[in-house]
């Protein structure tokens, strides 16, 4: 295995759930999803059809954010990362090697996807322009399969195509954005990463908003707050291991920690800087403040105006070689403010 089982590949692991389910004719939980275990959550085909495809959104845009703020906003550009030959040529070839991984799960687990993987090309993951109106459309065949208690071989491999697809895909930018850091690092020194990263992250905290709630998730047919809840409650699991701690009080201050156990990222990262000789976690930094700032502004979208949060990366996989803890503060407060102001950057002014 090229890269981490346990950090990268966690999709494998949910497809594999999916064609079971399947086989078993449990469709509503295929469809919808299920509980696991206190830790997990099997999300189901529809919840992360529209992950996959909000982080296919995401990806390209840390990739870009990170290159203009390296002054290297040429290097690698449009959906074939064409660009400086040294670094595309590598993101090609580290790529491939994320394909093989795939490949192997997918004949661990049988069942139809070795022959679906075998189709996925670097040419043929790029993320089509009707992309939302497939989605639509395997939506709507869900649900009226499901009312008619079924759930055609030929519809769940429509799902396990779109997803194959955007897993294959989020991971080529990401890799791609290990590259670009990894060649920052090797050429102009770990301060220029750190430079290039602090000098977009209030940016990519709002242009990353605006991709999700403005953009990907309205369009893979999320849009209202029960649709969000219901991503956000489960959506993350397509990916990732992840509990709570429980909440505690500090004065008037509820402390709420999250925890996540892998980090698809922090693997990508490790596995590009293994090959390029680095030393481990030289790269976290272009990972972990990006994401620290996308939390903080989610919370300020999701939270209610009775509340004022604060939120904070503590320690992370890329980082510190730990499980990734993340602090979220709140303190009762008068908070409409906030709601406007993210409404305006987020969606843009009211009419």
């Amino acid at each position: 295995m090229n890269y981490s089982e346990f950090h990268d590949h966690k999709w494998a692991q949910n497809l594999g759930l999916a064609v079971g389910y399947w086989k078993r004719a449990e469709y509503e939980k295929l469809y919808r999803g299920e509980r696991l275990s206190e830790r997990d959550v099997f999300p189901g085909l529809r919840v992360m059809g529209a992950y996959w495809a909000s982080v296919e959104h995401e990806m390209p845009l840390r990739l870009s954010t990170f290159l203009r703020g390296a002054g290297h906003g040429d290097w690698l550009a449009g959906p074939r990362l064409e660009g400086d030959p040294l670094v595309a040529g590598k993101a090609s070839d580290y790529f491939e090697r994320f394909l093989a991984d795939m490949a192997e799960l997918a004949d661990r687990i049988g069942d139809g996807l070795p022959g679906l993987v075998a189709d996925l090309r670097s040419s043929s993951v790029v993320m089509p322009e009707d992309w939302a109106s497939s989605m639509a459309r395997l939506q709507g065949d869900g649900e009226a399969a499901l009312a008619r208690g079924e759930f055609p071989r030929e519809l769940l491999d429509g799902w396990l195509r779109i997803c194959l697809r955007s897993v294959a895909n989020y991971n080529r930018f990401l890799i791609a954005g290990a590259c670009a850091a990894a060649a920052i690092v090797a050429r102009e020194g770990a301060g220029a990463l750190r430079a290039a990263v602090d000098a977009t992250s209030s940016d990519f905290m709002w242009e990353v908003s605006r991709a999700f709630f403005a953009t990907a998730l309205p369009q893979a047919g999320f849009e209202d707050i029960g649709d969000l809840m219901e991503l956000g409650l489960r959506g993350m699991y397509a990916d990732q291991y992840f509990h709570s701690e429980p909440e505690r009080e500090e004065g008037e201050a509820t402390v709420r920690m999250s925890v996540l156990e892998n980090c698809e990222l922090a693997g990508v990262y490790a596995a590009v800087e293994r090959w390029e000789g680095l030393e481990p976690r030289a790269l976290g930094y272009a990972i972990c403040r990006y994401c620290e700032v996308h939390g903080l502004a989610t919370m300020m979208i999701t939270l209610p105006p009775m509340v004022s949060p604060s939120y904070r990366l503590v320690r992370s996989l890329g980082l510190h070689g730990e499980e990734c803890r993340f602090e979220l503060r709140t303190v009762p407060a008068d908070d409409m403010g906030r709601i406007l102001d993210v409404q305006e950057r987020v969606f843009g002014p009211a009419e």
